[in-house]
């Protein structure tokens, strides 16, 4: 079943919308705290302890071709899918890690869909490296349904540091390839042993050489 995502357009007025409710005062400081979040991570070039400590909900940072750090708050999470969005209508989408679909970079991942499913997890590897498939659209190109071929791999512990604080955590690369377009890229993900969760993440978007690299600050509860 193809994902779906809600253009950033539709979801900010169904944020909105859920702001007229009775709640609508939690929605208020929802977006005043994204709106901090954002002007705060064009100043620096990292996001610090202080401005992540200040949001209360789950976050991340994320960097784009190794730019300036800016923060994403989680949206919704329903099924395992995270929907990480900001003021500045960037959104992503996530599963286990893996970015599903992005609104709002230079060059979007309109769309993922797996050909067995769902995507194996990343922990999985910690058993012994697989194979996967997945098609992904690439809308600004033209390109729908590029078949993916992806093996992914343990490579062994390694300790993070996230806004100063260390994770031990197990390093897997996932190395894809597709033939039309040719792309070819290795995405790297440190996952927690025990739980699965991905804390820190460099994936490849794009065949134009759109890069993320992904921090959580606060996980899903």
């Amino acid at each position: 079943m193809r994902i779906r995502i809600l253009p950033s357009a539709g979801l900010a007025a169904l944020l909105l919308a859920s702001g007229c409710s009775s709640e609508g005062s939690a929605w208020r400081e929802y977006f005043q705290i994204i709106r901090q979040g954002v002007s705060g991570s064009f100043q620096d070039v990292a996001v610090t302890r202080g401005q992540a400590a200040s949001i209360p909900y789950a976050s991340l940072g994320y960097r784009i071709n190794g730019g300036n750090e800016g923060i994403l708050v989680l949206a919704t999470d329903s099924n395992g899918e995270q929907l990480w969005t900001a003021a500045s209508h960037v959104v992503l989408l996530t599963r286990g890690g893996r970015v599903l679909r992005s609104v709002g970079l230079p060059h979007d991942i309109a769309g993922t869909t797996a050909q067995a499913g769902t995507l194996p997890p990343l922990s999985d590897a910690l058993r012994g490296p697989y194979r996967s498939a997945r098609a992904v659209d690439l809308a600004d190109i033209g390109a729908y349904g590029v078949n993916l071929s992806c093996t992914t791999t343990a490579r062994g512990p390694q300790t993070i540091s996230i806004i100063g604080t260390t994770i031990a955590t197990v390093r897997v690369d996932e190395a894809c390839r597709s033939n039309r377009p040719y792309w070819s890229f290795t995405d790297s993900y440190w996952i927690d042993a025990k739980t699965g969760f991905t804390w820190h993440s460099i994936q490849h978007l794009h065949p134009a050489g759109t890069t993320i690299q992904i921090e959580v600050f606060r996980p899903p509860a």
